[in-house]
């Protein structure tokens, strides 16, 4: 138990002893060759099915490397079942990423390992807890120089869970507006105009397409196509353009037509 609390604490401070300006990537600069951009996908098995899908739509940016390693039935409440800090670590080392996309919450909603008396999942406490797990992961990518950006569970059809996550999701927006982290709150991208859930949607050909499947849990690529429309243009945001290969990320209806390699299916001004 203290082991873990030291582990934390230690985050923070690096988190916070850190510079604003390594959160921000710097250009190549004029005349200098455009610097590979290394991009690291993380989380549950939502991220299990976008990131390759967005390697294979992104396979004709030569200066863009995605790096998918997406575990399902995994999250952040239950390191004795999947260390995502120590998996993340070993990957910030190994692959020394400058964006962190981690899409984790929807296998969350249970007992926090190591913490007792917290009461139910998603409880003020509970909540106080998994805002300490958030803010380790946020403090190890910025020990190793990183953006990074958390995505929020998406809307469910099933109670209490859609009510649980909705919780995740205001936590994890207000810990990233505090601390100047990246976020995607997928929730609208797969709801109506309510905010509720929907099976199919409109997509941006006009075409109305099976966005969940028959699970009602996971996302189609059809569906994982409205997530890149918010998610790639977000990290063109960041991404300086001349370090892109002067590619800029953009919304498209493309994203399944992958092309052969060495050319891209996405459009680019």
């Amino acid at each position: 138990m203290q082991c873990l609390r030291f582990s934390f604490l230690l985050s923070v401070l690096l988190f916070l002893a850190a510079p604003l300006s390594a959160m921000h990537l710097e250009s190549g600069g004029k005349g200098k060759a455009a610097m590979p951009i290394r991009i690291l996908l993380t989380g549950d098995s939502l991220m299990e099915a976008l990131g390759p899908q967005m390697q294979k739509a992104m396979s004709g940016y030569e200066n863009i490397t995605l790096i998918p390693i997406g575990k399902r039935s995994t999250g952040l409440s239950r390191p004795d079942f999947y260390n995502w800090p120590k998996v993340l670590e070993e990957n910030l080392q190994q692959h020394r990423p400058h964006i962190v996309v981690m899409w984790v919450g929807t296998n969350d909603p249970q007992g926090i390992y190591g913490k007792t008396g917290l009461g139910e999942p998603c409880s003020r406490e509970w909540l106080k807890a998994y805002t300490y797990k958030l803010m380790e992961i946020a403090g190890l990518c910025q020990k190793y120089h990183a953006r990074l950006i958390f995505m929020s569970p998406p809307v469910m059809d099933e109670e209490p869970l859609n009510t649980q996550l909705l919780k995740i999701t205001d936590i994890m927006r207000r810990t990233c507006k505090h601390y100047k982290l990246g976020f995607i709150d997928t929730r609208p991208l797969l709801a109506d105009s309510q905010g509720k859930y929907v099976h199919r949607a409109t997509m941006p050909d006009g075409k109305v397409k099976d966005i969940r499947w028959k699970d009602r849990v996971h996302i189609t690529d059809d569906g994982n196509i409205l997530i890149m429309n918010k998610l790639l243009p977000y990290m063109g945001s960041i991404i300086p353009e001349e370090r892109a290969g002067k590619k800029s990320l953009e919304r498209t209806n493309k994203y399944r037509s992958f092309s052969p390699p060495g050319r891209s299916a996405i459009r680019v001004r």
